[in-house]
């Protein structure tokens, strides 16, 4: 029996953009397999970055074209982009103070809901069973990635290896099938890395497909299936 080969999931072309004089991204050309786990590297000010403002609608190309499944997305907003299953953590970690891990995460969830304001204000039924649905999908994710036990802790109070997989998941909770992980090892000691690690590799094994950017090169070296530099 024939293997199917990976289809090619995300695609630049030639993709460019230029801040008046300055050149950030220069006719820069990568795909990306679906289920694979691929690394961008460089040094700082290379532009790594900016390519993945470029590729989740935060900034537009000055020329060049992204492709999603074969669809041309390069006009595409934030917003929309994240409807088509793309989500992505930041280099700082982003989560609401005050807040405990499960609303942190529940806070995505409501992404994917489709009640109308009215259903929200009479608590239709509608609006019952896709809230029940919501809290039911969050504590899989918590209990799949050992945060269940964390959930009503507040988030920013945990060390920074919790915080960072906390953000993760908030960023897979949105349905995201590509998630964009920018430098998610800052600042992690040896032990919360290897955390890391694992955990990327166990997305990996739940058929999710991961763009990182990295500067620590026992992890890229360690799960990347393929590199750019």
């Amino acid at each position: 029996m024939t293997q199917m080969k990976p289809s090619i999931l995300l695609e630049t072309k030639d993709i460019t953009i230029r801040f008046g004089g300055v050149v950030a991204v220069d006719h820069v050309s990568i795909h990306i397999k679906s289920g694979q786990i691929f690394g961008l590297i460089g040094p700082n000010g290379a532009g790594k970055t900016t390519m993945f403002n470029l590729l989740t609608g935060i900034y537009k190309p000055t020329s060049g074209k992204i492709l999603f499944k074969g669809k041309d997305v390069t006009s595409l907003k934030v917003h929309e982009f994240s409807q088509l299953g793309i989500s992505r953590t930041f280099q700082n970690i982003r989560l609401l103070k005050d807040h405990t891990v499960f609303e942190n995460i529940l806070l995505a969830a409501h992404h994917r809901l489709s009640y109308r304001f009215f259903e929200a204000f009479f608590q239709t039924k509608n609006y019952r069973h896709q809230e029940k649905e919501a809290l039911c999908m969050v504590n899989e994710l918590l209990k799949t990635y050992e945060l269940y036990h964390l959930r009503n802790e507040i988030a920013t109070d945990l060390p920074q290896g919790l915080q960072r997989k906390v953000e993760i998941v908030r960023a897979l909770t949105t349905g995201a099938e590509l998630l964009f992980l920018d430098e998610p090892a800052a600042g992690l000691n040896p032990v919360e890395t290897a955390d890391l690690m694992g955990m990327i590799q166990q997305l990996k094994e739940r058929g999710k497909t991961i763009f990182l950017i990295e500067h620590d090169m026992k992890l890229v070296k360690g799960i990347c299936d393929e590199i750019a530099v």
